[in-house]
């Protein structure tokens, strides 16, 4: 058992011990006479005991891992990123393997008693004898509505099991009661054929199996359990108004122990609360039972909502750091997926993702790196087209020369982190339907320009042996004179006006379709004076740069004066 498992293992259960004594004291404070709305809420309960896990949003743990071994990209088609975590303590490890060995026990025993269980049940209705036809039999199956096979066993509690075959098991002692304690009983075992408990009592078997050291768990599925007594003794008086040949029936098998896993027909220590609502009718109006329910299910979610803030759950979130240093996660972005990115639709051929209207290239750091570095970020796209969330999905280094690997230094935080500044910038069309989450992934050259490598494709698996492609060319001299790259103090200006490219017609009927890449001079007053193509395809490359030089955008001031800039742009043609 993991560490962070048996930590959330420990929430989880004071969440249920909590939910659970809500439950109980409010369940004393509003007092509910109709055993049906007594039983609806201790399963409801119940019910929301198992869920809670799925009704909360975790707390994510950040843990950085340490860069003592290199990061490097191999010909395999896998990706291994930084060392493995720091190690947890000896100590730490071996408690959390006893108490999961322990759990495990526990669960595997009361497997093995729910198993005998079953099993004692088939013996004794092999070796019973079925029941001959009479009238009590007749008229309690007439009445209940029901049917069941019917045999006598030597001894024990009356007992009915079975789902498509169901079977009622009577004690012999029953025959020398009175024809009313017999029509009772077999009244109320006929209740539970007609209501199919037996499926619930296996299921709560398995829930008392797998929750065992629990109390709380153990203590409601009682309450369960009686609640259903509760509603069956009330419906047995009702169909066959013999009330006191019940209670006579009560404490006749009040001592006869049951026919484990199958519920008893009665129990000593329930004996007395049954007696006092079988003795009495009460009547609850419907109002009262809706202002209770309504008052109950409001206090519940008060509950449930100080259970998970009390004690939430735990996700430890791996990041790649320096030793001793925040981990990547914390420095580039969000430690992990937020909650926008949790809510995002799946990409299919529907909902692809949408055209990149406006892009600005990463800056690359000024930091040493003996290799090409690679990022990839993980972008979410709202219904307007916008990158309302970025985070850093992977980073790794590769080096060697074609291809080859070779083991690197692990790359700077600021990578990841110049890569999301420039992608938080990026515009899309507006998907078909939002928000929708992919992956895009930057090569950074030593020395040059980054390079969008895949654009919605994870890192994982997907880079070996992609080519860097050649650098960028020069730039005539003379150009950019006196202009200002983008980066650090120099913020990136704010588009204000968009032109979208016009499709040459040559290029359509060709079907090419790519990315072209443009470097652009931003006037202080805005618009774009001179471009130039750093990514180019051929055929759509005017177009690129006859797009761009129509946008404007809000002139960029540097202690209060505006100043022409540099930036790149990234211009997507795409046929539909």
């Amino acid at each position: 058992m993991e560490s962070t498992l048996l930590v959330n293992l420990v929430a989880y259960s004071a969440q249920v011990a909590l939910l659970v004594s809500v439950g109980a004291a409010l369940a004393a404070l509003v007092r509910v006479d109709a055993a049906g709305v007594r039983y609806v809420y201790w399963r409801a309960l119940l019910a929301l005991c198992l869920v809670l896990p799925w009704l909360q949003v975790r707390r994510y743990v950040l843990v950085p891992i340490a860069d003592a071994a290199p990061v490097a990209f191999t010909s395999a088609p896998s990706l291994t990123v930084g060392a493995q975590a720091a190690p947890v303590p000896a100590a730490v490890t071996d408690w959390a393997s006893l108490i999961g060995w322990a759990l495990l026990a526990g669960i595997v025993f009361r497997v093995w008693r729910v198993g005998v269980g079953l099993w004692r049940l088939r013996r004794l209705r092999q070796t019973g004898t079925l029941a001959p036809a009479c009238a009590i039999h007749d008229e309690a199956q007439e009445l209940v509505r029901a049917r069941a096979e019917i045999r006598y066993v030597s001894s024990g509690q009356p007992v009915t099991f079975g789902f498509r075959h169901p079977i009622v098991l009577l004690p012999e002692m029953l025959r020398g009661q009175s024809e009313q304690i017999q029509q009772v009983v077999l009244c109320h075992e006929l209740f539970h054929v007609r209501r199919r408990d037996w499926v619930w009592v296996l299921a709560e078997e398995i829930i008392k199996a797998a929750l065992w050291f629990h109390p709380a768990v153990l203590w409601l599925i009682a309450r369960v359990r009686l609640a259903r007594e509760e509603v069956v003794d009330e419906l047995t008086v009702l169909a066959t108004s013999q009330r006191r040949a019940y209670l006579e029936a009560l404490l006749v098998f009040a001592d006869t122990p049951s026919q484990a896993p199958a519920t008893a027909f009665a129990r000593r220590r329930h004996l007395f609360r049954r007696m006092v609502l079988i003795s009495k009718e009460t009547v609850m109006s419907s109002r009262r039972i809706l202002v209770s329910i309504a008052t109950m299910t409001a206090v519940i979610a008060v509950g449930v909502w100080c259970a998970v803030s009390v004690f939430p759950l735990t996700e430890t979130v791996f990041a790649q750091g320096r030793a001793g240093a925040p981990g990547l996660a914390a420095v580039a972005g969000q430690s992990a997926a937020g909650p926008l990115e949790r809510q995002a639709r799946p990409i299919t051929p529907e909902n692809p993702i949408p055209r990149r209207t406006f892009s600005v290239t990463p800056q690359n750091p000024s930091v040493d790196a003996s290799g090409v570095v690679v990022v990839s970020i993980r972008v979410v796209v709202d219904r307007q087209g916008r990158v309302a969330e970025a985070r850093s999905a992977g980073i790794g280094a590769r080096g060697g020369r074609g291809g080859a690997p070779e083991a690197v230094t692990p790359p700077s935080d600021a990578f990841a982190k110049a890569a999301i500044d420039a992608v938080r910038q990026w515009q899309y069309d507006p998907p078909a339907d939002g928000p929708i989450a992919f992956d895009v992934t930057f090569a950074f050259p030593p020395g040059a320009e980054p390079r969008l490598l895949m654009h919605g494709t994870p890192i994982p698996g997907a880079l070996a042996g992609i080519p860097m492609g050649p650098p960028p060319p020069p730039p005539p001299p003379g150009w950019a004179t006196g202009a200002l790259r983008v980066g650090g103090n120099v913020k990136v200006p704010v588009k204000t006006k968009h032109v979208a490219p016009v499709y040459p017609p040559i290029a359509q009927s060709a079907r090419v379709q790519g990315v072209v890449i443009v470097e652009m001079i931003v006037g202080s007053d805005g618009k774009v004076q001179d471009a130039r193509i750093l990514r180019s395809i051929p055929l759509l490359d005017q177009a690129a740069i006859d797009s761009v030089k129509q946008w404007e955008f809000t002139p960029t001031l540097l202690n209060g004066s505006p100043v022409p800039v540099i930036m790149t742009a990234t211009v997507q043609f795409t046929l539909s």
